[in-house]
């Protein structure tokens, strides 16, 4: 796994590292709860690496949504794009009768856009981003079609949204694997943020405040230039914020 390389979740003086900061931020904005939570591990973890915390603050805050743990429940986004390719390309009657995606069956849109789900064939089309409850229903539903862990690749998890097709090279044997971790802490999402950055040569990109290639490599091409301006933005609330802290 991770082609050989040290994995930063293995590092025993990062697994004793406080998950919260030695001194919270008094704010209540997204940003500042954010770093309450697990700033102390994430600001280890970037002197280790040798980037900004903001920097990766930014990228927690875009990808997660500024939305919380709960212990059990990472935060995740199905794709059924994904599930397709996996799955569906030989299951096309059984895909499309429970998962839509854009273009494809004359649904508008890029591949990555316009998803929607239904549990059974006579219910309505849903759309299911933005409700981690219809999220867990429509992970839930692909795992009922095939099994936990066809599901679990075809998924994002966590604050960092790593996709399950990405467990090895964060060091885990599966997808359901890394799920689980991510279910029990946030400790081991931070872990697996640093761990994919490094496994996909963008510490670099990170350090460099270069958000067009970081984006373009962690969020793919198509979207980068969106990510990109939100990171961007996302970096300077969190800049901000951590300035703020040491003055």
């Amino acid at each position: 796994m991770n082609g050989g390389a040290a994995l930063f979740r293995s590092d025993a003086a990062l697994a004793r590292a406080r998950l919260k900061p030695a001194h919270p931020s008094p704010g209540d904005t997204a940003v500042g709860v954010m770093w309450n939570r697990m700033g102390g591990l994430l600001a280890a973890l970037a002197r280790r690496a040798e980037i900004d915390a903001a920097a990766a603050l930014a990228v927690w805050i875009v990808e997660c949504g500024g939305l919380p743990f709960v212990r059990g429940k990472p935060v995740l986004r199905f794709e059924p794009h994904v599930f397709f390719a996996r799955w569906g390309k030989d299951h096309e009657a059984a895909f499309d009768a429970h998962f839509q995606f854009g273009n494809r069956k004359g649904i508008e849109g890029a591949r990555w856009q316009n998803h929607r789900f239904r549990e059974k064939q006579d219910d309505d089309w849903q759309r299911f981003h933005g409700d981690q409850q219809a999220e867990n229903l429509a992970l839930n539903l692909a795992a009922s079609l095939t099994d936990e862990e066809t599901a679990a690749l075809c998924a994002s998890f966590g604050g960092p949204q790593i996709m399950g097709f990405n467990h090895a090279i964060v060091g885990y044997e599966s997808a359901a694997d890394m799920a689980r971790a991510f279910a029990r802490s946030e400790r081991w999402q931070v872990c697996a943020f640093f761990d994919f950055c490094a496994a996909k040569d963008i510490l670099p990109a990170l350090k460099a405040i270069d958000w067009a290639a970081f984006a373009a490599v962690y969020n793919g091409p198509g979207n980068a230039p969106a990510y990109a301006a939100k990171i961007a933005a996302a970096h300077d609330a969190a800049r901000t914020l951590l300035n703020e802290d040491e003055t």
